[in-house]
């Protein structure tokens, strides 16, 4: 299964869209992390190809999560399902889309538009992107240190830092700001996406996002929900 993204394209559109245009952006917009990975679990690669970020599979627990996730959206009122899912390139986010809309198919509910978007891929770690958190303490403590010291602006080598990642989240929220056509958009994506749009749609300060990872991040297919309120206040907003 190739998941390589048109060149020159910020987004890879899988289906066509039937909708038509509304008088404003998206006033809903859920955000889900991907089910269980193989990684997540503990399971160590076995092959170079089984250390690709990109291709990392789901545990069969992860499928039985988003095949639950897909039931739950399923279920919700028309007016609070997606129109529009924009979905993460790697492998164990497609796979939970892929499983949700089954749901959605065996309900019998028409399913969103998709979009494969190519800035919605986790935080690439770059030249330790293959090492656990433990192995880089051990092999490379001066890095571990200087991560624990500035743990979102740190970089590891050819990697991103957390900031890295919110800057290229812009570029997700302004699509779906210009977007006309969808009132309401589920993102499927990773736990680091997840917390840097915290950041963006709530203009969370450094120590707020370091609070709420403190606590830990979103676990596998949990959701987080933004709503935009046309007469009061927003919170948070969009923009």
């Amino acid at each position: 299964m190739s998941l390589k993204l048109p060149a020159g394209d910020a987004t890879a559109s899988l289906r066509p869209c039937a909708h038509g245009a509304n008088a404003g952006p998206a006033a809903l917009l859920y955000a889900v992390r991907h089910g269980q990975s193989t990684v997540n679990a503990g399971i160590r690669p076995a092959t170079p190809a089984d250390a690709d970020d990109m291709r990392i599979e789901l545990t069969e627990l992860g499928r039985r999560q988003a095949a639950a996730f897909g039931r739950w959206l399923a279920s919700r009122p028309a007016a609070r399902r997606p129109e529009l899912v924009l979905c993460s390139p790697y492998l164990r986010a497609v796979t939970t889309w892929q499983l949700a809309a089954a749901e959605f198919e065996a309900a019998g509910v028409d399913l969103p538009c998709l979009e494969v978007h190519d800035q919605l891929y986790d935080r690439h770690r770059g030249e330790r992107a293959r090492l656990s958190i433990s192995e880089v303490r051990e092999r490379f403590p001066q890095e571990f240190a200087a991560e624990q010291a500035d743990p979102l602006g740190f970089r590891p080598p050819g990697g991103e830092s957390f900031h890295d990642v919110a800057t290229r989240l812009g570029d997700v929220a302004a699509r779906i700001e210009r977007d006309r056509q969808h009132r309401s958009v589920l993102i499927v994506a990773h736990d680091a996406v997840v917390l840097m749009l915290r950041r963006i749609l709530e203009k969370l300060r450094d120590d707020e996002i370091l609070a709420i990872a403190e606590d830990g991040l979103a676990g596998n297919a949990s959701v987080t929900t933004w709503l935009r309120w046309a007469r009061r206040r927003p919170l948070p907003t969009l923009r």
